[in-house]
């Protein structure tokens, strides 16, 4: 089986300007995040399961599935927060090293999806933005 690493993808939005927003922003986001997701997962319910390998002796093999069953992890959904700026992470000239912070399985590669969630999504608030 070839290793491959987990797709990471990630948005970066900036917060409305008006202080009494930004509260609001985060919480509707999150709420819309979490909605969306469930449809989502209903459809892709596959994305909700774990990987599982079993071995059959006769005749010799193995068999890889995706477990779906309700006694597994699931999908991930996290909220964080870290006391920096949008500019902060787009203005040095390489990436710093606390983007990779800002993803939850950094450095996980497919078969750890036998012990890990398959999905993990991380919404990072930031001072004046979100990372999703």
């Amino acid at each position: 089986m070839s290793s491959m690493n987990y797709i990471q993808k990630g948005l970066l939005f900036k917060k409305p300007t008006q202080q009494n927003n930004q509260q609001d922003f985060v919480e509707n986001l999150l709420e819309k995040l979490k909605h969306s997701l469930s449809i989502a997962l209903f459809h892709f319910y596959p994305l909700s399961g774990h990987v599982v390998t079993q071995k059959s002796q006769d005749p010799p093999s193995y068999v890889i599935f995706v477990d779906c069953s309700n006694n597994n992890t699931g999908a991930k959904f996290i909220y964080a927060t870290l006391d920096m700026t949008v500019s902060d992470i787009l203005t040095p000239i390489d990436v710093p090293l606390v983007v990779k912070s800002l993803f939850d399985l950094d450095k996980a590669i497919n078969h750890d999806g036998h012990t890990m969630p398959l999905l993990s999504i991380q919404v990072t608030e930031l001072v004046d933005g979100v990372f999703v």
